[in-house]
């Protein structure tokens, strides 16, 4: 999906007519989002971290900006501008405070709001001078004098207050690290295919066996991704397919049935590793976009097409994301009781279903990119007649996202 907004716009003002679409639900993922033509470089790059950026931190934000505006709704338009002077006060260093007021103001003229330009520049030089001269920590909090940094943890780390009631006690000390991590952007990562030789570039930060993680997405994505000697794959996800091979004890040849398999990184991993794959999705749209190397089917998870008989039932469930917020923060938006429940309801009708499917002996495994436990331990020993081999929660950090499995077999 192309960002919206005129070729010779600034990356300024694209973010603010993005998040406005964003505001509006005419764009629902911001993964979807691409630069407009004419928005290249770096650009383009100031514009999808400006995006990004107020995405997450829209909550800590919005409560500076409240010391300082009368209260009661503010325009979206005003309440967006704000929080891009906000970002790039707080988050980018590089940008001198006037440039970060200025150009926040500005983009509000660009789309039409000059009459908004009053209050938003007022607030946007107030909020300038609660900006602390030298950095004391990462992220926006960094910039903040301690006295002034929310009470609330939701609100300090841009979350929703539900994600916080669940994960409760959970969480070890301190916990501000441990939230401040859920909005990490994991450095790319890409797993080396069978055969093929080790990738080479200049920005390889770190190597792990067929692991490797680089510091310019760019230099993968045209080079050893592009020519297919390696993929696209987190950390976190590839930990599932090990599962399947490790702990689900899946021998090559064995029949695996990967049951939400979309986009395929998955279905792709275990065929490496030799395994019989079947991979299905109820999307047809998602079925086409599957690697072609792919036994591809479509069927609904909830009523699939299949005879029980495989060795292992791998369900990737649809889920909240909230393991992967710093990629798809827009996420934290659609996390309230009704989205959870109905989520939750949802991935314990498609691991029913997926049980009923597995050879005698066999194993099933469930997995979500959540750190949410009712998506996570909550459904997966929910399971009657059936029960846990192994269980894994990755935290999101530098080099991996967030993400759960289990690996469960019958009582």
């Amino acid at each position: 999906m192309t960002g919206p907004g005129p070729v010779d716009e600034g990356p300024r003002t694209v973010a603010l007519r993005t998040l406005l679409a964003l505001e509006r639900g005419v764009l629902p993922h911001l993964s979807d989002w691409e630069p407009p033509a004419g928005l290249e470089g770096p650009d383009a790059g100031l514009a999808r971290e400006l995006i990004l950026g107020c995405a997450t931190h829209a909550r800590l934000y919005d409560w500076l900006a409240d010391r300082f505006l009368r209260p009661g709704p503010q325009p979206a338009e005003r309440r967006i501008a704000i929080r891009l002077a906000a970002h790039q006060l707080f988050a980018l260093d590089r940008v001198p405070p006037h440039a970060a007021v200025a150009t926040a103001v500005g983009a509000l003229r660009c789309v039409g709001c000059p009459h908004l330009t009053g209050v938003a520049n007022a607030v946007a030089r107030r909020l300038g001078e609660l900006r602390l001269a030298e950095r004391s920590g990462e992220g926006p909090l960094g910039r903040l004098p301690l006295d002034l940094r929310p009470e609330s943890e939701a609100v300090r780390h841009g979350l929703p207050d539900l994600l916080l009631q669940d994960l409760g006690d959970s969480l070890a000390e301190p916990r501000d690290a441990q939230l401040a991590a859920l909005n990490r952007r994991p450095h790319l990562c890409t797993r080396t295919r069978p055969g093929a030789p080790q990738p080479t570039g200049g920005s390889i930060l770190k190597r792990e066996g067929p692991w490797t993680w680089w510091g310019d997405p760019h230099e993968a994505l045209r080079g050893p991704v592009a020519d297919g000697r390696c993929v696209v794959q987190d950390r976190a996800q590839g930990r599932v397919a090990e599962a399947v091979l490790q702990t689900a004890k899946a021998r090559p040849g064995d029949a695996v049935l990967d049951l939400c398999a979309a986009p395929g990184g998955k279905s792709t991993a275990l065929r490496d590793a030799g395994l019989v794959v079947l991979s299905a999705d109820v999307s047809l749209a998602k079925v086409r976009d599957m690697p072609d190397e792919l036994h591809r089917v479509i069927s609904d998870g909830m009523q699939p097409a299949f005879a029980a008989g495989f060795e292992v039932v791998l369900v990737d469930a649809p889920c909240s994301n909230t393991g992967v917020l710093g990629r798809r923060p827009e996420a934290r938006l659609r996390y309230d009781r009704q989205h959870r429940d109905g989520l939750v309801e949802l991935q314990r009708s498609l691991l029913r279903s997926a049980a009923s499917l597995v050879a005698p002996g066999g194993r099933l495994v469930y997995a979500t990119c959540s750190v949410s436990p009712p998506e996570n331990q909550g459904v997966a020993q929910f399971l009657d007649g059936w029960r846990l081999l192994g269980e894994h929660l990755a935290w999101p950090g530098e080099f991996e996202a967030g993400g759960y499995y289990a690996v469960l077999i019958r009582s």
